[in-house]
């Protein structure tokens, strides 16, 4: 039987083709299940402070429910270092392909740019927001060293110490920091500001005697002012905490300008696809106002968040310009 030859250039032709189609069909359902098997590896929560720090120990609450919402492990990457940059650059440099999220704060989104000239990510076009993960007003707290039991105490002790008494905070761009030169502006004191690696170190330290003065969040130094170890005298906002019920409020103890808020929230890098981001956001926020997540937080007299991502970006808009007054107001700048 004779066997019809085609044309090679014909035969290359169809091959080619051919070939391309199967590459093309490849790729597309390489991508499809890609998309589809989200997340088929841990994720990683970076967070842009040392460990025992709040935003540490907060997360590490998260990683457990989030990871079984995921199917897959969530794990905690400390990134600590120049005020939250380090770790947040990190994450802004990350590919974006939902395996990589930023434990973001007031601090690290909100005031290091009003701070910094020139950031190495920005925190506008850089993240994606992913879910606000809850909020809160700081506590002032000082040593057992000192012979004061209230606001009233402490400022008048204060004043007659001007720049004697240790002030410990953990970054001059964090609302600890703020919250202390706040509370000089107001009250007409003085500290001596000293900067810690890490909030731990300063609570030690301040057990210790070496600071007599600080201005740090609920679910750090709750238990030690439970505990007796240190004094709390005012909460930098308008509401009680139910952990520490006998501590007033700013307006209570006669200083109602006194007001700090912070927060904290999950991000993503940019150009994450928008189907990775709403299974995070699920995950997450699933977590949060999960009774267990809501009951802890509520147990050091903080707010849960869990709003959607738009409620977030939102949210940080109006934090932001907070802040943004606050700064400008104080004169504060660095290089």
């Amino acid at each position: 039987m004779n066997r019809r030859k085609f044309p090679s250039v014909s035969r290359r032709k169809f091959l080619g083709a051919t070939g391309r189609a199967l590459l093309a069909s490849s790729l597309f359902s390489a991508t499809f299940v890609r998309a589809e098997a989200y997340p088929s590896r841990p994720v990683r929560i970076v967070v842009p402070g040392a460990a025992g720090g709040v935003l540490d120990v907060v997360a590490r609450r998260l990683t457990e429910p989030v990871g079984k919402r995921l199917g897959q492990q969530v794990v905690i990457e400390n990134k600590p270092g120049a005020n939250g940059i380090i770790g947040t650059e990190l994450v802004a440099k990350s590919k974006p392909d939902g395996y990589t999220v930023l434990m973001g704060s007031s601090t690290s989104i909100s005031i290091t740019r009003l701070l910094y000239s020139q950031l190495p990510y920005d925190p506008d076009k850089d993240f994606v927001p992913v879910t606000l993960g809850g909020y809160g007003y700081p506590v002032l707290v000082v040593s057992n060293v000192l012979p004061v039991k209230t606001l009233r105490e402490f400022l008048a002790y204060s004043k007659s110490r001007p720049g004697q008494l240790t002030c410990g905070t953990p970054g001059v761009a964090t609302p600890n920091f703020f919250g202390a030169k706040l509370l000089e502006k107001l009250a007409g004191v003085s500290f001596n500001h000293v900067t810690y690696k890490n909030q731990p170190e300063i609570i030690t330290d301040m057990i210790g005697g070496q600071v007599q003065v600080t201005v740090d969040f609920a679910s750090l130094v709750v238990p030690h002012i439970q505990a007796g170890r240190i004094r709390g005298l005012v909460v930098a906002g308008p509401v009680r905490k139910p952990a520490i019920a006998e501590v007033p409020t700013a307006p209570e103890a006669g200083l109602p300008d006194f007001e700090v808020l912070g927060w904290n929230g999950y991000f993503v890098p940019a150009r994450t696809q928008p189907d990775v981001v709403r299974t995070l956001y699920q995950a997450f926020a699933g977590a949060i106002k999960g009774q267990e997540y809501v009951d802890y937080v509520h147990s050091f007299g903080s707010e849960p968040g869990g709003g959607t991502p738009e409620e977030f970006k939102a949210f940080i808009e109006q934090q932001s310009k907070r802040w943004e007054s606050v700064v400008r107001e104080m004169g504060i700048k660095l290089e």
